[in-house]
Protein backbone atom coordinates (compact mmCIF):
# COMPACT_ATOMS: atom_id res chain seq x y z
CA UNK A 1 0.00 0.00 0.00
CA UNK A 2 0.79 3.46 -0.72
CA UNK A 3 -0.40 7.27 -0.37
CA UNK A 4 -1.31 8.73 -3.81
CA UNK A 5 -2.84 12.37 -4.14
CA UNK A 6 -6.51 10.48 -4.63
CA UNK A 7 -6.64 8.02 -2.11
CA UNK A 8 -4.29 5.00 -1.03
CA UNK A 9 -2.83 2.53 -3.66
CA UNK A 10 -3.05 -1.18 -2.98
CA UNK A 11 -0.92 -3.25 -5.21
CA UNK A 12 -2.00 -7.33 -5.71
CA UNK A 13 1.61 -8.05 -7.17
CA UNK A 14 2.57 -9.67 -10.39
CA UNK A 15 0.25 -11.27 -12.79
CA UNK A 16 2.01 -13.28 -15.29
CA UNK A 17 -0.30 -14.06 -18.39
CA UNK A 18 -0.10 -13.19 -22.22
CA UNK A 19 -0.48 -9.64 -23.70
CA UNK A 20 -4.03 -10.68 -24.99
CA UNK A 21 -5.57 -12.04 -21.39
CA UNK A 22 -7.48 -9.80 -19.65
CA UNK A 23 -6.65 -8.46 -16.63
CA UNK A 24 -7.77 -10.01 -13.06
CA UNK A 25 -8.39 -7.86 -10.48
CA UNK A 26 -9.85 -10.45 -8.13
CA UNK A 27 -6.65 -10.17 -6.15
CA UNK A 28 -7.25 -6.90 -5.12
CA UNK A 29 -10.74 -6.99 -4.07
CA UNK A 30 -9.60 -10.61 -1.96
CA UNK A 31 -7.12 -7.97 -0.42
CA UNK A 32 -8.86 -5.07 0.27
CA UNK A 33 -10.72 -6.56 4.02
CA UNK A 34 -7.08 -6.73 4.92
CA UNK A 35 -6.36 -3.26 3.90
CA UNK A 36 -9.53 -1.90 5.94
CA UNK A 37 -8.17 -4.32 8.91
CA UNK A 38 -4.68 -2.54 8.71
CA UNK A 39 -5.91 1.20 7.78
CA UNK A 40 -9.43 1.81 9.91
CA UNK A 41 -11.43 3.85 8.05
CA UNK A 42 -10.60 3.19 4.85
CA UNK A 43 -13.40 3.90 2.17
CA UNK A 44 -14.76 0.70 0.69
CA UNK A 45 -14.81 2.80 -3.12
CA UNK A 46 -12.29 1.76 -5.20
CA UNK A 47 -11.25 4.90 -7.22
CA UNK A 48 -9.60 2.93 -10.21
CA UNK A 49 -8.07 -0.51 -11.25
CA UNK A 50 -5.34 0.06 -13.18
CA UNK A 51 -2.87 -3.07 -14.50
CA UNK A 52 0.71 -2.03 -16.53
CA UNK A 53 2.53 -4.44 -18.50
CA UNK A 54 6.28 -5.11 -17.43
CA UNK A 55 8.27 -7.43 -19.70
CA UNK A 56 10.18 -10.33 -18.77
CA UNK A 57 12.60 -13.00 -19.94
CA UNK A 58 11.12 -16.39 -20.14
CA UNK A 59 14.01 -17.90 -17.03
CA UNK A 60 13.13 -14.66 -14.85
CA UNK A 61 16.88 -13.97 -15.30
CA UNK A 62 18.26 -10.60 -16.32
CA UNK A 63 20.01 -9.97 -19.62
CA UNK A 64 23.42 -8.50 -19.43
CA UNK A 65 25.92 -8.67 -22.32
CA UNK A 66 26.97 -7.96 -25.35
CA UNK A 67 24.62 -8.24 -28.30
CA UNK A 68 25.59 -11.00 -30.59
CA UNK A 69 24.64 -9.00 -33.93
CA UNK A 70 25.80 -6.11 -32.45
CA UNK A 71 28.92 -6.09 -30.11
CA UNK A 72 28.92 -2.37 -29.48
CA UNK A 73 25.21 -2.64 -28.09
CA UNK A 74 25.47 -4.12 -24.24
CA UNK A 75 22.03 -5.08 -22.94
CA UNK A 76 20.98 -4.61 -19.55
CA UNK A 77 17.43 -5.64 -19.15
CA UNK A 78 14.95 -8.17 -17.86
CA UNK A 79 15.11 -7.56 -14.13
CA UNK A 80 11.67 -7.61 -13.07
CA UNK A 81 10.38 -5.61 -10.57
CA UNK A 82 14.07 -5.30 -8.99
CA UNK A 83 15.35 -2.96 -11.73
CA UNK A 84 16.53 -0.38 -9.14
CA UNK A 85 17.46 -2.82 -6.22
CA UNK A 86 20.33 -4.51 -8.82
CA UNK A 87 20.78 -1.44 -10.79
CA UNK A 88 23.70 -0.54 -9.05
CA UNK A 89 25.26 -4.20 -9.47
CA UNK A 90 24.18 -4.23 -13.38
CA UNK A 91 25.85 -0.72 -14.03
CA UNK A 92 29.21 -2.57 -12.49
CA UNK A 93 28.97 -5.01 -14.33
CA UNK A 94 28.08 -3.13 -18.15
CA UNK A 95 31.15 -0.99 -16.97
CA UNK A 96 33.04 -4.69 -16.97
CA UNK A 97 31.61 -5.30 -20.19
CA UNK A 98 32.69 -1.95 -22.11
CA UNK A 99 36.07 -2.01 -20.47
CA UNK A 100 37.07 -5.30 -21.17
CA UNK A 101 37.63 -6.82 -17.86
CA UNK A 102 36.56 -9.18 -15.88
CA UNK A 103 35.11 -8.48 -12.29
CA UNK A 104 35.01 -12.34 -11.32
CA UNK A 105 31.34 -12.53 -12.33
CA UNK A 106 30.38 -15.56 -14.49
CA UNK A 107 28.27 -13.42 -17.04
CA UNK A 108 27.23 -16.96 -19.08
CA UNK A 109 23.80 -16.98 -16.84
CA UNK A 110 23.11 -13.92 -18.21
CA UNK A 111 24.30 -14.17 -22.29
CA UNK A 112 21.68 -12.42 -24.00
CA UNK A 113 21.85 -15.38 -26.79
CA UNK A 114 20.73 -18.04 -24.04
CA UNK A 115 17.17 -18.05 -25.56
Amino acid sequence: MAPMQDGIRINSGIELAGLEAPPDFSRIYKILPHARAALPGLSDRVNREWMGYRPSTPDSVPVIGRSPRCPSVVYAFGHGHLGLTLGPITGRLVASVVAGRSDGIDLVPYRPDRF
